[in-house]
């Protein structure tokens, strides 16, 4: 059954369902070239009337109506796609993904009828599904961004359905407990890692590089003591762009290390016969080989346990930032513990060395050290004696 329209004022209605719910205003106007046409308003009654005076400028001045508001968000995202081509290839990955999660739920519903309780229902599937929150978080924003699409380069008239805070996931769930490796651990599991996979794992332990980062070296990367990181393998077994542009750097490495890369691979990649399909596997089979205690480390706990060997050899945050390729911030918020750690260590041992260098001074003036009770009573010998 059709909504009743309900005139309020010359040109806006209000739209009212059979069974008299409130479905919104309206407005209906006629274009430059005479057409008659009725468009839905998001807002009160203001809102309503300033839409109708845009209409009958744009009639005056002969300008082309904006996007039908009928379009569903189907059409809007093939519009987004053909319009940001020259996006950063990182990001038309993540919100190609968006998309498809996006189409099945949304897709087939106006962009004006979508409302909060779509985008909640939308957000509460992912996490039901297991998506991390920062992924989901991620598509959150790839519909926001449709939405502010629509209403400024398609002049549709919505506005992004924004959601609180407390109805989004918190990064802070998906963070796991970093496992750092000590020497001997580290060095129990290189061993047990199979030839193919052995030097992978290694220069990764070395350089505290990213996974695909060090898949996607190449010999003319790798110079006389020095890598290159400039781009990385991705999962689609292609060459694509760092993460940020932090992330393309220069490092020093053992020279031992680098001619074992330079001869490693062939002349396009260092680790030809290794995805991430298969360092997973191999790193996999190494951990089986061999018994830890605690946590059982993933391969990206490589990267937490180099920056942990910096931090304990005193480097600072901004030379571990540079050698990681990230920023000082991330740096400072990930490794906050060990920063403090290493602080509280030097603080008691700047007080032990103190305490040391006293009891040197009292032995070598050969004055015994000596409590509060202890040295009343030898006062109180000495007065004793005086008095005899």
């Amino acid at each position: 059954m059709q909504p009743i329209r309900r005139r309020i004022e010359p040109g806006i209605y209000e739209r009212v369902s059979p069974s008299g719910e409130r479905l919104g205003l309206e407005i209906a106007y006629k274009d430059a070239d005479g057409k008659p046409r009725r468009r839905s308003v998001n807002g009160n009654i203001h809102a309503a009337r300033d839409e109708l005076a845009k209409a009958r400028t744009r009639r005056t001045r002969y300008e082309a109506e904006p996007a039908d508001p009928r379009m569903t968000l189907d059409a809007v995202i093939d519009r987004y796609e053909a319009a940001h081509v020259g996006d950063r290839a990182n990001t038309r990955e993540v919100y190609r993904s968006a998309f498809a999660r996006i189409r099945p739920a949304l897709g087939h519903k106006r962009i004006t009828t979508i409302g909060r309780a779509d985008v909640r229902a939308l957000v509460g599937a992912w996490s039901s599904e297991g998506l991390k929150a920062n992924s989901t978080l991620a598509y959150y924003s790839a519909l926001r961004a449709l939405f502010n699409f629509a209403r400024e380069d398609l002049d549709v008239p919505v506005v992004f359905p924004r959601l609180k805070p407390s109805e989004l996931p918190d990064p802070v769930d998906d963070r796991r407990e970093h496992r750092v490796l000590t020497d001997a651990e580290l060095a129990c599991v290189l061993s047990a890692c199979s030839e193919r996979s052995r030097l992978y794992f290694r220069t990764v332990a070395v350089t505290g590089c990213r996974a695909s980062e060090a898949l996607g070296l190449e010999p003319r990367n790798i110079g006389d003591g020095t890598v290159s990181f400039v781009r990385q393998w991705a999962r689609g077994s292609t060459m694509k762009p760092l993460k940020t542009h932090r992330s393309k750097r220069t490092i020093e490495i053992p020279r031992g290390l680098s001619a074992e890369l330079r001869l490693a691979g062939d002349s396009v990649r260092c680790f030809p016969r290794l995805s991430h399909r298969e360092i997973g596997r191999q790193w996999a089979a190494a951990l089986d080989r061999v018994e830890l205690d605690g946590l059982r480390p993933v391969v990206h706990d490589l990267r937490h346990t180099h920056a942990s060997r910096l931090i304990a050899l005193g480097w600072d945050p901004v030379e571990i930032a540079k050698r990681l390729g990230d920023r000082v911030e991330t740096v400072l918020r990930v490794y906050s513990h060990e920063f403090d750690s290493r602080r509280r260590g030097e603080e008691r041992r700047a007080a032990l060395e103190s305490l040391s260098g006293e009891m040197a001074t009292e032995m070598a003036t050969n004055t015994p050290l000596q409590t509060a009770t202890d040295g009343a009573k030898v006062q109180q010998i000495r007065t004793h004696r005086n008095t005899a």
